[in-house]
């Protein structure tokens, strides 16, 4: 957690302060370096390749490689065409890798290319209220889980290792009834911690 919230915008600040005018050259020079790195680390070191920085860098560099074009422009795409055509493209690309993607596929690596470009094309391309990928994103349950995402993705994994030291994923049910859980408790703990503590 450290690496992605206070590590990577730490050097983030420093490269803007001391290397401003090469900003962009530096992030794509780093997305291209940490995307080989996680190539050759998910064929070598798979558990530090999919927990480090070095590895897992180039997916918040390209992130922030949109931002960065977005201050600059001041705007998004304004090429309707492409805002039509590029956002089904992305949410293709993510779903096909949700589908798809195999346990024991290696990742990070180049096969990781195809969901981090759909987010990018949606995010870069939709930019209308009234566009179908808009209006798929925007159903409340999928904002919702959005919303609550940090403390799924927070109270899902000690759940789920307590049951499996425990012995309680035997069925399809066990399994259904801890995503129950995990659920309940993320609700919770979003209103009761994780909005207080923003607003403060």
């Amino acid at each position: 957690e450290e690496q992605y919230y206070i590590i990577f915008p730490i050097i983030f600040l420093i490269t803007f302060k001391y290397f401003k005018k090469y900003i962009p050259h530096i992030l794509i020079l780093g997305l291209l370096i940490s995307l080989g790195f996680a190539d050759w680390g998910s064929r070598n070191y798979p558990s530090f390749n999919f927990y480090t920085l070095p590895t897992r860098g180039w997916e918040l560099i390209a992130g922030s490689l949109l931002a960065y074009y977005e201050i600059n422009q001041g705007k998004r795409s304004q090429n309707q065409m492409l805002n039509q055509i590029l956002p089904t493209l992305g949410l293709s690309l993510i779903v096909h890798s949700v589908i798809f993607f195999k346990d024991g596929m290696f990742h990070p690596s180049f096969y990781t290319i195809s969901p981090i470009i759909g987010v990018c094309l949606i995010i870069w391309f939709t930019n209308k209220e009234n566009d179908l990928i808009t209006k798929i994103l925007s159903f409340k349950p999928i904002v919702g889980i959005g919303l609550i995402s940090y403390s799924l993705y927070m109270w899902h994994y000690p759940i789920f290792a307590f049951a499996r030291i425990k012995g309680s994923l035997e069925s399809q049910y066990d399994k259904f009834e801890l995503l129950i859980l995990t659920l309940i408790l993320s609700i919770i703990s979003f209103y009761l911690i994780e909005k207080p503590a923003r607003n403060k």
